[in-house]
């Protein structure tokens, strides 16, 4: 049988990149685009939405359901400057002291495509980064109690099937 092509090295792997049915892992410190419609917000507090809103995944559980952190390039209250990183606009970013697990309609937060979309590798946070980050929000924030409760129920969920 001379003559005959090996396939190529992708063939079994589909677009999306799943394999065997599994979607491939996001790992913490991967940024997300989304829009601010996306996340939870009050609308008596919110002036204005934006339409493009980076987001960084501190934490996750086995079912890749993800907490994330706000990114920003506006210093507003409840922000904190991260001095050695930025965003792709290479704007000087800030993190807002929030950590979201659930999207607008009260549905986990995970990397769909539609609502939360992965952003290219090279924008990943560092892990010292994520610790700076992590460590802010959990603890030293005005709303850190409410977040660690979060990522405590985020961490004890069931899987789904």
């Amino acid at each position: 049988m001379a003559g005959k092509k090996k396939p190529p090295a992708s063939a079994g792997k589909n677009v999306s990149g799943q394999t065997n049915g599994k979607m491939k892992s996001v790992s913490v410190g991967r940024t997300l685009k989304t829009q601010d419609r996306y996340l939870p917000y009050k609308k008596s507090k919110v002036q204005e939405l934006k339409q493009h809103r980076w987001v960084v995944v501190i934490d996750k559980n086995a079912d890749e359901e993800f907490a994330v952190v706000r990114l920003t390039d506006e210093n507003q209250p409840n922000t904190t400057y991260l001095p050695t990183y930025k965003k792709g606009n290479r704007k000087k970013t800030y993190f807002k002291h929030f950590v979201e697990t659930e999207d607008n309609e009260g549905a986990p937060i995970r990397s769909d495509g539609k609502k939360f979309i992965e952003n290219e590798a090279k924008y990943d946070l560092s892990s010292g980064e994520v610790k700076y980050v992590r460590k802010k929000v959990l603890e030293h924030s005005k709303q850190s109690k409410e977040n660690r409760e979060k990522i405590l129920r985020l961490k004890n969920k069931k899987p789904r099937n």
